[in-house]
Order: structure tokens, then sequence, then C-alpha cells
């Protein structure tokens, strides 16, 4: 039996992007495709877990062996009969799967929001925003509950329909026995991307957020003491780093000094 998604992964394999979306039957979908070679920050981080032995920095990549879109639209599935908010997965072969739209990006539909609302005071635009940021928090946690992590969790990995908040991308493969440490760098690598994107987050009260409801009580002792290790790194704050300096680094930099202006 042809699939009623033929044409329009014909027409997917015909492009440079990897995920392709389109519309069928009135309903948008997106048809994601195996990736060609492994990505050069899964080598870079390779490397400096070799060099540091940070749990933290544990490749979550796929040996070689394994297929990705398999791993992916498989492990999608099981999070959605577990109850945790992801797409719905429409058909899957080694080489692709299509699925439904959870729709638009978190981050632009917040700053979207705040423009057509009209919210022009600084401290009403930060409590929206901070709205919405416990409520992806509870995707997140939800995720978790289940025993699993994202493994490489973003802001842009977070999308809303209809005032659901969904989670996506799930290529990392993360071994069992370090899952509370993927938790760990998954609330962190949220925070960072939150500070990249101007949400100007709240270490602290977050993972008190987090933490009132997990069972995980010790995030933000242990998210405190890994970032601490990094303080030397404040010698990039000199004047003669300012034109070399990313801004990945000096959000890095602004979260270690969150840690240790609140204490603990």
């Amino acid at each position: 039996m042809i699939s009623k998604y033929q044409k329009i992964v014909e027409d997917a394999f015909k492009k440079e992007d990897r995920v392709c979306s389109y519309e069928v039957d009135g309903n948008k979908v997106y048809v994601k495709k195996r990736e060609k070679q492994k990505k050069l920050r899964h080598i870079f981080q390779e490397i400096l877990q070799k060099i540091t032995r940070e749990p933290m920095l544990i490749p979550s990549v796929l040996s070689a062996s394994e297929n990705e879109i398999l791993f992916e639209s498989n492990k999608i599935k099981g999070l959605e009969e577990q109850g945790v908010s992801v797409p719905h997965v429409l058909e899957i072969t080694e080489n692709y799967f299509i699925m439904s739209n959870t729709g638009e990006s978190l981050k632009n539909y917040v700053n979207d929001q705040i423009e057509k609302q009209k919210i022009k005071d600084k401290h009403k635009q930060g409590v929206f925003k901070e709205g919405y940021v416990q409520r992806a928090l509870d995707t997140l946690i939800k995720l978790h509950s289940t025993g699993n992590a994202q493994g490489g969790c973003q802001i842009r990995n977070f999308t809303i329909k209809n005032e659901v908040i969904s989670l996506i991308d799930f290529e990392e493969s993360i071994p069992k026995q370090h899952m509370k440490t993927f938790q760990k760098r998954d609330f962190l690598l949220l925070v960072l991307s939150l500070q990249r994107s101007g949400f100007n987050p709240d270490l602290k009260k977050l993972s008190n957020y987090y933490i009132a409801n997990t069972e995980y009580k010790t995030l933000y002792s242990e998210l405190r003491e890994f970032l601490l290790k990094f303080k030397w790194l404040y010698f990039l704050e000199w004047k003669i780093f300012k034109k070399i300096r990313m801004k990945d680094v000096r959000d890095f930099l602004l979260i270690i000094k969150m840690a240790e202006e609140k204490g603990e």
C-alpha cells in the first residue's frame, strides 16, 4: 500500500534541510531525515570530557552502527505513551520519520505575545516570561519523572500549540547509569539558553521551583558546585579578550557569577 506521505517524502529528499514541513489533509507535519555526519560539537565535547573527566560533559551520541531515525522516533513514541507532551509519530522507516506539529517556538511565541499585548514595562515582561518558563519546566519535570532526559535541553527545544508546551528533538543517547547527571545537565543547559535568549533567568529561583516539584532536592547545590569549578574562566572578562569573547562564554560567566552571588 502506497503511503499518503510518499509525495512529501520524495520532495523532502530533494532538499538539503534535514527537517522539512508540509501540509497533509489540512494538518502540518514534519519529515525528519537521517543525519549525514557527526556534529562538530559532539566531537569537541568528546575531547573535552576525556581531558576533564567531568560527568556533565559525557557525550550522548549514538554509535556509528545505530540508526538515529529509529532511535529517536521510537523514543518519542515511548515518551508519548508515558504522558510526556511530544510530537505524535505518524510514520517510521530507516531513513526518515514523520511527526505531527506541536506548534511554534516557545521563545518566539512569548516574545510575540509581549508585543501583541503591548507589555512595555520591563518588570511585567519578566513576570510574563517567567510564567511560561515555569510551564516549560513542568514539561521537563514530566520528562524527568519518567526516568528520561532530553540530553541537550534548550529553550529552542520547546514548542507551544493551543497553550500546550511540548518538547522536541530526542537524538541524544543517554547512558542509564548517568541519567541523574543528564537531568541536571538538561536544567543547566535550559538556564544557559534562557540567558542567551534574553529571558534573564534566576538560577536559584528556577532551581527551587524544580526542587519543589521533584525528588531531586540537591539539584541547586550540585549545580553550584559544578559552576564554581569554572571561576578560573573569569580571566576571559579582561579587556584584552573583549573582541574575541563569544556570547556563549559571556552567558556562562554570568551564570557562574549568579551561583556565586546567590550563595547556597
